[in-house]
């Protein structure tokens, strides 16, 4: 007989001056009351569940033979069965219910937008998450300092009002958004603080996905909500469905099961291990609240009312339907093999009724690449040489036999790639192979006409790069190897049938690849410049933007990043590349978070804008105080690129406030006018004294020569929240966006200031 779940949801609505809260993701969470539903599944793809823990068994001992000392248990404690998968409980069940939202204000109507910005993403049709989405009627943004959602709409042609928040609960970590018609999807990593105990692995990790109806943005309605074990690695949207790549990584508690010594060689208690290794306790779980019409799947109450939803908990995964790859003794020596559980979860956005399907993989996941019809899984394998076993060194007669203090392998780099094949929310494994090297990060992939490319750097006992090209069944087909050796790999772009590549030693050589012949790939042509890309875009089909660093030669004679710079190259000639332009911002230590995030790489190609945080450092001009920054700001900045005319800076954008700055610096300083300097001295014995000189610290932005930019650069990250992190563009408006307010700035009118909204 089916349990009657009573769900209690408890909504208080907060009135402000423009906008109405929305409490009910922060309330789902902690008003669930509820015990585990009971699950009825056949364990597992494996044969069976007994094959599943006999293999697991198996591989537990192995690891442990073959790595004498190196536990994988991480974590510790002791959690109940019971409480292995619930939805954090609170609120008492009795609890007054009701159902309030404060009306917002109201909205005009708008001019459609025309041109706007999107989430700039690697392959078209699979979008990515980000903290900032908008489909130019509203703008939704993920606020961290506030740990809100701010759904912001135009109020008039020049500012923006704010109509809904949702508040999230403090327990999510690094929420993300997507956006679809009529939906808003949210995900999170969620860490409770309980024990998980000899469940070996992290029960406290849940990956979330909630999907918000927006239909009536006034009045949002929670369409799904689902939570699965493990923290979320990766996530992609293709049409209506979401995928959520989630990792748990595998830690098995082997203190709990040390048996006795043999011979100095620690072992397993096998009894215990036999009894305690069951399925349950090795399966992750999934929770899943959707709405039903049918009165008998309805076991939802609020306010002692029935409510069409279903709440279902379940394991992840039949044991027969995991695919897995545990090695074997010898494989196992020769690579280091750390298994985690990798669940990837089709979610429909346009169907909440429809049910979660997931994929369970016992393996690993470090970066993926997703097409509309393929998932690329990689996790990086090492093989171990030169096994060292320092141990404490015994000064006295006799010396027993010790274990070793700090095993190390010392290891090569291999790359371990899974294939699915993705329609809609069915996932198929289709193939597993193994090549050397690591990639760099997603766009070191791509797939092109069934053809799967990865660009790989090994760094020992040789440094170089690689190019693979895979078929459908991921055999090699081609390859390059030794690609710019004793250099490192620095960015990568696949444009159609050509790979550009950056390596970068002492110069920046970009290398333009022909990968149209899948069997042969060629290096065209490497063209040497300073400095080195880090990301590479398209400006159209002749030309290309690279966004790096140029570099300098230290005062030991060493090479360092010296400034952001910008370059437009001339790709139409394959087989000569030219560095067109360039544009350098700051000095060293400046930097751009889209330099390792080009999701922030936001390009208006109709008035060839880019736009782009950054924070710009001005040093001290020589090398006695080559650390000293005189100057720092962070801006947005627009900068036009144009083919014809070059790269030039248009406009900056701060938020930073730096009315009180000098009274900040004055207050500072302060606790340093009354030092007293006088040498304290001594007289020494044969007549003569001695006056040692004062040791004391006084920061250089108190000098009275110190200007007061350099106080700023001393205590930058007390602005941290003021720091632009985001740009929009909608036709002429350049929106910059920081956790404090959103700047509203006209393109048409010398990039200046229309308006802002604080976010409160």
């Amino acid at each position: 007989m089916k349990k009657l779940i009573f769900l209690v949801i408890f909504i208080i609505s907060l009135n402000i001056t423009n906008a109405s809260e929305d409490n009910s993701l922060v309330n789902l969470e902690n008003s669930w009351s509820t015990k585990n539903l009971e699950a009825n599944f056949k364990l597992n793809r494996f044969s069976s569940c007994g094959n599943f823990e006999d293999v697991t068994k198996k591989f537990i001992k192995d690891y442990f033979e073959i790595n004498p000392g190196w536990g994988m248990y991480r974590w510790g404690g002791v959690m109940p069965l019971d409480d292995v998968m619930t939805v954090d409980k609170a609120a008492d069940s009795n609890q007054w219910v009701t159902w309030e939202v404060k009306s917002p204000s109201s909205t005009v109507e708008v001019k459609p937008v025309s041109d706007y910005s999107s989430t700039n993403i690697q392959v078209a049709w699979v979008d990515e998450s980000e903290i900032i989405k908008t489909d130019w009627k509203y703008i939704y943004f993920y606020n961290s300092k506030n740990h809100k959602v701010y759904i912001l709409t135009k109020k008039e042609w020049e500012n923006y009002d704010i109509v809904k928040i949702i508040n999230i609960p403090i327990i999510y970590s690094n929420p993300e958004l997507f956006i679809a018609p009529n939906k808003l999807i949210i995900t999170a990593t969620k860490y409770s603080n309980s024990y998980y105990g000899y469940y070996w692995f992290n029960r406290t990790t849940k990956s979330i996905v909630i999907a918000y109806d927006t239909t009536d943005i006034n009045n949002l309605k929670i369409d799904k909500f689902y939570q699965t074990d493990g923290n979320i690695i990766k996530s992609r949207k293709i049409g209506d469905y979401v995928y959520i790549i989630s990792k748990t990584d595998f830690n098995f508690p082997y203190h709990i099961y040390y048996g006795p010594m043999i011979n100095n060689v620690q072992t397993l208690n096998n009894t215990k291990l036999n009894t305690d290794m069951e399925a349950r306790r090795l399966l992750p779980r999934k929770s899943e609240l959707k709405p039903t019409d049918n009165v008998w799947e309805q076991n939802v109450s609020v306010r002692w009312k029935k409510i069409p939803y279903n709440l279902t908990s379940d394991y992840d995964s039949k044991c027969v339907d995991i695919e897995y790859l545990i090695p074997d003794r010898e494989t196992m020596k020769k690579y280091n093999f750390n298994p985690s559980y990798v669940t990837v979860s089709a979610i429909n956005i346009a169907n909440p009724k429809e049910e979660i399907k997931t994929k369970l993989l016992f393996g690993d996941v470090s970066e993926i690449h997703m097409s509309t019809d393929s998932l690329y899984i990689t996790s990086s394998l090492y093989t171990n040489y030169n096994f060292s076993c320092p141990v404490i060194q015994c000064f006295r007669a006799p010396c027993p036999a010790l274990p070793c203090a700090m095993p190390f392998y010392g290891s090569w780099e291999n790359t371990l790639i899974h294939k699915y094949s993705i329609d809609k929310n069915i996932i198929n494994y289709k193939a597993t192979t193994i090549i050397s090297g690591t990639p760099l990060n997603q766009y070191s992939m791509d797939e092109n006409s069934w053809y799967f490319r990865i660009v790989t750097s090994v760094n020992y006992p040789e440094r170089y790069t690689s190019l693979f090209v895979l078929d459908k069944d991921l055999k090699v087909t081609g390859s390059l190897s030794n690609i710019a050796k004793w250099e490192t790999f620095q960015s990568s772009r696949f444009i159609d049938d050509k790979l550009y590549l950056v390596t970068f030693e002492q110069i920046d050589p970009l290398f333009v690849i022909n990968v149209w012949n899948p069997a042969k790939p060629e290096i065209l042509w490497e063209l040497k410049i300073p400095g080195y890309s880090t990301y590479l875009h398209p400006y159209n089909s002749d030309y290309l933007i690279g966004l790096g660093y140029d570099t300098k030669t230290n005062q030991w004679w060493g090479t360092q990043n010296a400034w952001v710079k910008v370059d437009l190259y001339n790709i139409s000639d394959f087989a000569n590349p030219k560095q067109t332009h360039t544009l350098t911002l700051g000095w060293a230590g400046s930097s751009s978070e889209v330099l390792s995030n080009p999701r922030l790489f936001t390009w208006q190609s109709s008035k060839k804008l880019l736009f782009l945080p950054a924070t710009l450092y001005t040093n001290a001009p020589d090398y006695s105080t080559s650390y000293r920054n005189l100057d720092v700001f962070q801006w947005a900045l627009a900068i036009n690129i144009d083919k014809d005319i070059g790269i030039k800076e248009k406009a900056r954008v701060t938020h930073i406030n730096t009315t009180w700055l000098e009274q900040e610096r004055t207050k500072e300083c302060l606790q340093y006018a009354n030092v007293d300097t006088t040498p304290k001295c001594e007289k020494i014995i044969g007549g003569w004294e001695y006056c040692p000189p004062v040791s004391q610290y006084i920061p250089t932005y108190c000098y009275q020569s110190s200007p007061i930019w350099e106080f700023l650069a001393n205590k930058i990250w007390d602005y941290n929240n003021s720091f632009v992190i985001r740009n929009l563009y909608l036709d002429n408006l350049w929106l910059t966006v920081s956790n404090d307010k959103i700047q509203i700035n006209d393109t048409n009118a010398s990039f200046g200031k229309v308006g802002e909204i604080e976010m409160k």
